[in-house]
């Protein structure tokens, strides 16, 4: 075992030597008379053990055993050594780190021998105890995939920072990043291949951050930036700009290769919030609307993106309540034969009434019920309203001879689902309501992705004798290829075409090439949003079939509707 003594009595070096040499144990004893020298041999040796003197001519032993402490790498025993017998003295030798203190009246081969390998032992348990409270800080404040700081962590950096930032009136900004559709790649992947991605990404990112910045992986798919020293005041947009470069790239996993892009927010210190909770909140919110606004950006946070989201947490919070409290209506809208102005059907169009904000529209609370998982419940709450509706005016209607079948619009992720047939077949049958009276309105976006499985399951809804519709036609990338692939009967011209009537050429050359491709396709074509004779004669004159807007009747309640244009047509029928 390799000894430093570090004594300045040549006497008791002597002694101490000697009973060493007395050991059974083989000791290898280097000497320092003082201080100084003691220090700059253990820096440039490793010793298994240090017998230091209390009192030393350039220094006490409680000063050495400190520098000891913080200049040594790798903990060694010490074993204090001193003439005078005091138990402060020989606590605060423990308290600093030594692991035993020994009188040098006390020094014979057995005791000394003892107290060395002692020393030892507690060294090296103070030594295991040691790493393991690291590994435990590491585990604590990393993240295991990635190994990037993990929220712990990053939250204790962020709050370090705000201190200093708050004293010296510097500028510090927070950038959240979060991954576009991660979600897809796990569910088409797998979560194996989804975890390699998220190391790729931390390591791309960490790439493009400067030394003095933090990035840390807080989330699932959700990292973020500490920017602290700011190269001006447009460095944290600047910065956010390289991390989405980073993305334009696509990532090789083994032999796939994956595209993704991420949505960015990022929060100024003093201008967002001044606490670390807020900041990340702040965000949070500009990386919401990033997403919102189309992904693959990065935005600000603002006052009035806060107002936004707040409002949007009121309606999300509602939504989860608004079936359960019979706050959802459906409002109906007619649809009239262009010739005629016979009434033919409606459209059933869903409303909610909020107990705070009133009566809203779809566009107000449909995307958020589509974020959060409630379309499928809503969409069957819809689906069975309205045929029960239809139900009962069809039996009002029995004596007059006309039936009027109603449209429902379904979301995507109703017709994603492979049970749909049964479904409508299910809500048919409870209802009583003839498969002929319902029609099913889909939008060209819900029908471009898993194009083949939806065709089928679509001819088999279209089997039922249910007649399907394509809303907003005109305004998607892919309309010829729909109309081949799917079994399409009804073409609803989206209201922006009609609107061209009288204020644009251009316009209302589509408008008429949009009702000649469905009479070429011989199916039934709906104009939708007219609210002018103008538009009404236009449409008409070029063979639409159908009409549907304000000039004829805009949506109402079950009431109006079944008092407005229901019992005119049993009037009807007794002449």
């Amino acid at each position: 075992m390799r000894l430093l003594l570090i004594d300045d009595d040549e006497v008791d070096r002597e002694a101490i030597v000697r009973a060493l040499g007395q050991s059974v144990h083989r000791f290898h004893v280097t000497e320092a008379n003082c201080a100084k020298e003691g220090l700059d041999m253990a820096a440039r040796r490793h010793f298994d053990g240090i017998l230091l003197d209390y009192l030393l001519p350039d220094a006490n032993g409680l000063e050495v055993l400190t520098h000891l402490n913080r200049t040594s790498l790798d903990q060694t025993a010490v074993v204090m050594i001193s003439r005078y017998e005091d138990e402060r003295l020989a606590e605060r030798c423990i308290e600093l780190g030594a692991q035993d203190f020994l009188l040098k009246d006390e020094v014979t081969s057995g005791r000394l021998t003892r107290s060395i390998r002692n020393a030892k032992q507690r060294s090296a348990m103070a030594q295991a105890l040691r790493i393991s409270h690291e590994k435990l800080k590491e585990l604590a404040e990393h993240d295991s995939l990635t190994k990037l700081v993990n929220r712990y962590g990053f939250e204790l950096c962020l709050n370090r920072a705000l201190s200093q930032v708050k004293r010296q009136r510097d500028m510090l900004a927070v950038i959240l990043l979060d991954l576009d559709d991660f979600k897809g790649i796990n569910d088409t992947l797998g979560h194996q291949m989804g975890d390699i991605l998220l190391v790729e990404v931390a390591s791309r990112l960490s790439k493009v951050v400067r030394e003095s910045d933090l990035i840390a992986r807080i989330g699932g798919d959700e990292f973020v930036v500490l920017v602290t020293e700011q190269e001006g005041r447009y460095f944290p947009l600047s910065l956010a700009k390289r991390l989405l470069k980073a993305f334009e790239d696509s990532f090789h996993i083994g032999e796939t290769e994956i595209m993704i892009s991420a949505s960015l927010g990022i929060a100024m210190y003093g201008e967002s919030a001044d606490s670390a909770s807020e900041l990340l909140k702040c965000a949070d919110i500009a990386m919401y609307r990033a997403k919102k606004l189309g992904r693959n950006q990065a935005q600000f946070y603002s006052e009035e993106l806060d107002r936004e989201v707040r409002q949007r947490n009121r309606i999300e919070q509602g939504l989860k309540k608004a079936i359960k409290n019979n706050e959802l209506r459906l409002y109906y809208q007619g649809k009239f034969d262009a010739v005629s102005g016979r009434l033919m059907g409606m459209e059933a169009l869903l409303r909610w009434m909020h107990p705070e904000d009133g009566l809203l529209g779809p566009d107000a609370f449909l995307p958020v019920a589509e974020e959060i998982g409630m379309m499928e419940d809503i969409g069957n709450w819809v689906l069975y309203t309205a045929l029960k509706q239809t139900r009962t005016w069809q039996l009002l209607l029995a004596d007059s001879g006309q039936a009027l079948p109603v449209a429902i619009n379904l979301s995507a992720s109703q017709i994603g689902g492979e049970s749909l047939s049964d479904k409508i077949k299910g809500a048919l049958d409870l209802s009583g309501l003839p498969p002929q009276l319902l029609e099913l309105e889909i939008t060209e976006n819900a029908l471009i992705e898993e194009p083949k499985q939806l065709a089928r399951e679509l001819e088999q809804v279209v089997a039922l004798g249910v007649t399907l519709a394509l809303d907003d036609f005109g305004t998607g990338f892919s309309s010829l290829e729909h109309l081949r692939h799917f079994p399409i009967q009804v073409l609803k011209i989206d209201k922006s075409f009609v609107a061209t009537v009288g204020k644009d050429d251009k316009g209302c050359r589509l408008l008429s090439a949009l009702i000649n491709f469905a009479r070429g396709f011989d199916v039934i074509a709906v104009a939708e949003g007219i609210e002018t004779e103008e538009q009404a004669k236009f449409c008409r004159d070029r063979g639409c079939d159908l009409l549907q807007g304000y000039l004829y009747s805009k949506p109402l309640t079950v009431e109006e509707f079944e008092q407005n244009l229901i019992r005119p047509l049993l009037s009807q029928s007794r002449h």
